[in-house]
């Protein structure tokens, strides 16, 4: 027996939850995967007449039995019970109570929703997926995944999936439609559900459908919603953000197994498959419904959608990666060509957000390009996992990072760069180059940041065209937020080495302006060899930084001045000591 890749998932939420319910298809394997993840508990099936008879005449009674708790299987079939076990909830308010397993999803949600609201988890068990049914040893080639689907007992008893699917589906007519709707021509229904798989991957048009099974548009409505309900097949919804009004509206149709709608339409062998003019929508929905176990399988929402406007461009698949989009383009050809991946990136041109480009194709051999990738349908399981490890590390980092930097601080660290710290510099470098050029042997640059203890240097952190880098990666972070106990200080060094003028010593000087970003406001400051001149010091609040209170061009014409006093003083100073 192997694992189903839905049991962690599902003895996690069993630890959290009064109530784990668990929809899916007939023979997806739900009551198999209960009381193997649950081999403690006590078990009751409700398909059985006596223990049906028991539960819906003495409800009381019936669940008095289970002191330690039960996997129920088949709920729907006595839905009275649901409201007896809210009360047990309430009562013994602990978790990992029951265990509740449905072959049928809306009716069933729907009543759970009404009696268990936040008192149980749903999570929906779709037929085997491509990994588990390798683990069952059951691989095989594309055509034959295609021909035999995924149903467990098919494969692990190795049946002939014609004859089982055949008997799969008019046992489902016989039982299953007939309790979820009122229909009286079963001859009209089977029609329009072998209609329904001859068009997978198409666009529903239920006027079209209704007119060749013979039913009505509103008929035909009906019965698709049947055919969701009792996990026969799925709707895929198109894109709906509002990039253009030119995007079509009307959702696809797939099976939720490929084999079923492989059976439907006609297929009897494998031999059949290679052949068959719908040979690629099959492979289509063997993607797709693969894509949809995965995320289920992981207790997600299905998120699915695909991509298709007036003028035909069309991605199969959009699936959530991360903080973005995976887009996912099939083909069931062996062979690759430029234009399989030419429509995803006009797609990604058009659509925000995606992240992953993906080709899923049938050849044999994984194939990757600079910006995008082609996997094989065996691939695609490891695939997803990697989009999956995408999402974790998203998920990780919001649980984790700290708030937002605050817009306010942000605009103001702009500003004061592009009002006082940038025109500060240029001007200085300017008026300083005559001087070293012609007093001194060497000159240098050097800027200094210092944030939250982290200090770092580097003599082009201030430049104009390196100034979002160094805010980005050395200043502004999770967290970021300016304060008086937390300030910013930026800070910028001239040095001129070396005297070579008059009264010659070799004597260097060094020139340092600094501003000190706090909570409120900004104060510039100066120092010539650590000497500092209050006259230079100003202090401007942030709301005020836009009425030009920096006076920048006259103070840089002081600094100046103030440097050749300096360096006059060091130069006079030498040549009195000279004998």
């Amino acid at each position: 027996m192997i694992e189903r890749e839905i049991t962690p998932r599902l003895t996690a939420l069993f630890r959290q939850y009064p109530f784990v319910t668990i929809t899916g298809p007939r023979q997806s394997g739900k009551t198999t995967l209960c009381q193997a993840a649950f081999p403690d508990l006590q078990f009751a099936n409700l398909e059985a007449p006596d223990v049906r008879d028991f539960a819906e005449s003495d409800p009381r009674g019936f669940l008095a039995q289970f002191d330690a708790g039960a996997i129920l299987d088949e709920i729907q079939r006595v839905p009275e019970l649901l409201s007896y076990l809210q009360v047990i909830a309430d009562q013994r308010r602990t978790n990992g109570l029951y265990v509740l397993t449905g072959s049928e999803q809306f009716p069933l949600s729907d009543a759970v929703n009404q009696s268990l609201a936040g008192r149980t988890a749903l999570l929906r068990l779709l037929p085997f997926s491509i990994r588990e049914r390798q683990q069952a040893r059951a691989g095989g080639t594309v055509d034959e995944f295609l021909y035999s689907g995924f149903y467990p007992r098919i494969i692990d008893q190795n049946l002939n999936p014609t004859q089982a699917l055949a008997d799969y589906f008019e046992t489902y007519v016989e039982r299953d439609v007939r309790q979820l709707g009122e229909i009286r021509n079963l001859s009209n229904f089977r029609r329009f559900v072998r209609l329904c798989a001859g068009r997978v991957g198409q666009l529903i048009n239920l006027s079209s459908l209704g007119a060749d099974a013979g039913v009505s548009h509103t008929t035909a409505r009906e019965w698709l919603n049947i055919l969701e309900a009792s996990y026969i097949l799925f709707r895929l919804p198109p894109y709906a953000a509002n990039i253009s009004k030119r995007l079509v509206k009307s959702p696809k149709i797939y099976f939720c197994d490929v084999g079923l709608a492989a059976y439907l339409i006609g297929i009897e062998n494998t031999g059949q498959m290679a052949t068959h003019p719908l040979r690629g929508p099959l492979f289509e929905n063997a993607v797709v419904a693969e894509v949809l176990k995965h995320r289920f399988n992981r207790g997600r929402q299905a998120n699915l959608n695909f991509f298709r406007d007036s003028k035909g461009l069309e991605c199969d698949l959009f699936c959530p990666a991360g903080d973005g989009v995976a887009a996912l383009e099939v083909k069931s050809g062996a062979t690759l060509n430029s234009e399989h991946f030419r429509s995803l990136h006009r797609v990604a041109e058009l659509v925000p957000g995606i992240t992953s480009k993906i080709v899923v194709y049938g050849g044999s051999a994984r194939r990757s390009r600079s910006d995008a990738e082609a996997v094989t349908l065996e691939d695609l399981p490891g695939t997803l996992k990697t989009l999956d490890a995408n999402t974790d590390i998203t998920a990780f980092v919001e649980e984790y990072r700290g708030p937002d930097p605050e817009d306010n601080d942000l605009r103001a660290l702009d500003s004061v760069f592009l009002r006082d710290i940038r025109p500060m510099l240029d001007g200085l470098r300017q008026t300083l180059a005559p001087l070293a050029n012609a007093l001194f042997r060497s000159s240098s640059e050097d800027s200094v940041v210092c944030f939250d203890s982290r200090e770092i240097n580097s003599s082009s952190l201030l430049e104009a065209r390196r100034w979002e880098s160094t805010k980005t990666r050395h200043i502004v972070s999770q967290g970021f937020q300016l304060s008086p106990s937390r300030p910013l200080e930026i800070s910028h060094v001239y040095t001129l080495g070396n005297y070579t003028g008059k009264g010659d010593t070799g004597f260097s000087v060094d020139l340092t302006v600094s501003w000190r970003l706090d909570g409120e406001r900004v104060t510039r400051s100066v120092d010539i060899n650590g000497s500092p001149f209050p006259a230079l010091s100003v202090t401007v609040p942030y709301r005020e930084l836009h009425r030009g209170h920096w006076a920048t061009d006259s103070a840089i014409a002081e600094i100046g001045g103030h440097v050749m006093r300096r360096v006059g003083e060091l130069a006079g100073a030498s040549a009195r000591h000279d004998p």
